[in-house]
């Protein structure tokens, strides 16, 4: 299927099979830059984070590949991993770890959003920098729409097709901007960073539930296998956790434990096919075990007292000059650079970790050699 946007002259494919998808790839390795984006399902919709679809343009067609019915991506992610192909993707991080879970490397790539942050644009998001830039109306609608779904709608379609179809000429904007401003070397640096994501897997996911603070070390430890025992039901399902048991309904079961089955039936925030007796004494199992080994690790029945800040490692004279100090710069270079830039170079977490008395890390080699200049300019020493 082959489509006009009216808003480019250029056209679309979506792409469902093997045959023609190959055709796609090759047409795309032709290309030293493409545009990329992908629409995904976090627990929105369906159980986990699930790749939905993958657009994919050159400077003269689009492609909307499904991979609900292509099932090796391979040839795909192998231009996706070549950095000397150019992958412009406007907010890339999601992406990037999305990519990097189904077994991608994306090098090569060229974040737009960064570029416009670089810029010292205030909104960033791709709607705004194309109203901002070129005047174009983006259409936002179908953006949390169920892209599980098949067949998906034309107006997903064009949606879909417009989040890579501007990203050429946007690119070749900024990009412009940059270099002129000598800025080139901070968007490449910032770039390379984005190469080194990683999925960070957290071990304490249960204790962001809203009114898990409430909860005592015995009771978190409770919850933690309700967390677990969830976890199963919802991929069971295919659902997302919070549609299968609501958070909120979560964090009452471990503060306090439904013990019959008439209470279980009446639980709110519970999906109906849970309130049948099979389920509450898996629940009820889960629960006994978690209790018993609660138990057995002599957890308390006190609540964690809430983390302070670290105590500062200098007194307080020390650590109102350096803070004098370090926003002195901080405030130039915002003068020099852009107020919307300098969050980027110095960031306020790092502005309070000096004035407690650490040292100035600064990983980014160009914000470190910005910070340097700056500080022998107004002759202070950090």
């Amino acid at each position: 299927m082959r489509q006009a946007l009216w808003s480019t002259g250029r056209y679309f494919s979506y792409i469902s099979t093997q045959t023609n998808f190959l055709a796609a790839v090759t047409q795309l390795a032709q290309s030293r830059e493409l545009a990329l984006d992908l629409e995904f399902d976090d627990n929105r919709y369906t159980y986990g984070l699930n790749l939905c679809l993958v657009q994919i343009a050159d400077r003269e067609q689009c492609y909307l590949i499904d991979p609900f019915t292509i099932k090796n991506l391979e040839p795909l992610w192998e231009l996706v991993d070549d950095p000397s192909i150019t992958k412009i993707i406007h907010s890339s991080t999601n992406d990037i770890l999305l990519l990097k879970k189904l077994g991608c490397r994306p090098r090569g790539i060229f974040d737009t959003e960064i570029a416009a942050r670089l810029l010292n644009h205030l909104r960033t998001s791709y709607a705004n920098i194309l109203q901002v830039l070129f005047g174009i109306e983006v259409d936002k609608t179908n953006q949390v729409s169920n892209w599980n779904t098949r067949p998906l709608s034309e107006d997903q379609l064009t949606y879909a097709a417009t989040d890579v179809l501007h990203l050429h000429e946007l690119k070749d904007v900024l990009w412009q901007e940059l270099v002129a401003l000598g800025r080139g070397r901070w968007l490449a640096e910032e770039c390379r960073l984005l190469e080194d994501l990683e999925i960070k897997e957290q071990s304490d996911r249960h204790l962001k539930l809203k009114g898990s603070e409430r909860l005592t070390y015995f009771q978190q430890f409770l919850l933690k296998q309700l967390f677990e025992f969830r976890n199963q039901i919802a991929q069971q399902y295919n659902r997302p956790p919070a549609m299968v048991i609501a958070n909120e309904t979560l964090v009452a079961l471990a503060l306090q434990p439904v013990t019959d089955f008439r209470s279980w039936q009446n639980t709110k925030g519970l999906m109906g096919q849970l309130k049948d007796n099979h389920t509450f004494k898996e629940y009820r199992y889960v629960l006994d075990k978690a209790e018993q080994a609660a138990e057995q690790l002599q957890l308390t029945h006190q609540r964690p007292f809430r983390s302070r800040r670290p105590e500062p490692l200098v007194g307080a004279d020390e650590a109102m000059l350096r803070r004098q100090r370090i926003q002195a710069v901080q405030a130039h270079i915002a003068q020099e650079v852009g107020e919307n830039v300098v969050n980027m170079i110095l960031s306020p977490g790092m502005v309070n970790e000096y004035t407690d008395g650490k040292p100035l890390e600064v990983k980014k080699e160009y914000a470190r050699q910005l910070i340097e200049q700056t500080a022998a300019t107004l002759h202070l020493t950090l």
